[in-house]
């Protein structure tokens, strides 16, 4: 035997060990590959259901959620028009009140103007009162001034 013989021999025998080695590696992938499928199958009907459940629980959510916005919408329009009456009412109430202040207002100084005029011609009816008095004097002095003068005018 030559020894190219015995590397064809020893090349054949590593070449069958080699093949068999890939094809016991091949079994053990085909078993790995079929329990993940299994793996894959539950999870898949595990999680399904799950998904299709929270997609009914989302729609659920989404619909309460249209909901709020719906009493959103009527809160804010019914404060709109809230607010709509108070300043109509606001305004109902303070036109009046500025009217009542104002002719409170004028009969307030229209009563100072009445009690001031009245103290004044009761001063000005008092101090006439006193006036003839004087006046009288003042006539005597007058008088007797004219006299004074009267003589002097004869003594000129």
């Amino acid at each position: 035997m030559q020894w190219s013989d015995v590397l064809k021999a020893a090349l054949s025998l590593f070449l069958v060990l080699t093949g068999l080695g890939l094809a016991y590696l091949f079994l053990r992938m085909a078993g790995v590959f079929g329990r993940l499928g299994t793996s894959v199958n539950r999870v898949t009907d595990e999680v399904v259901p799950i998904l299709s459940k929270a997609q009914t629980t989302m729609d659920g959510v989404n619909r309460e959620l249209d909901r709020v916005d719906e009493i959103m919408v009527v809160a804010v329009n019914g404060a709109k028009g809230a607010e709509h009456a108070i300043q109509t009412v606001s305004s109902a109430v303070t036109a009046p009140v500025r009217v009542l202040t104002g002719v409170a207002a004028g009969v307030k100084e229209g009563l100072a103007t009445f009690v001031a005029r009245r103290a004044s011609d009761a001063q000005q009816a008092k101090t006439e009162a006193e006036s003839p008095v004087r006046e009288g004097a003042s006539a005597a002095a007058s008088a007797a001034t004219a006299a004074a003068t009267g003589e002097e005018e004869a003594v000129t």
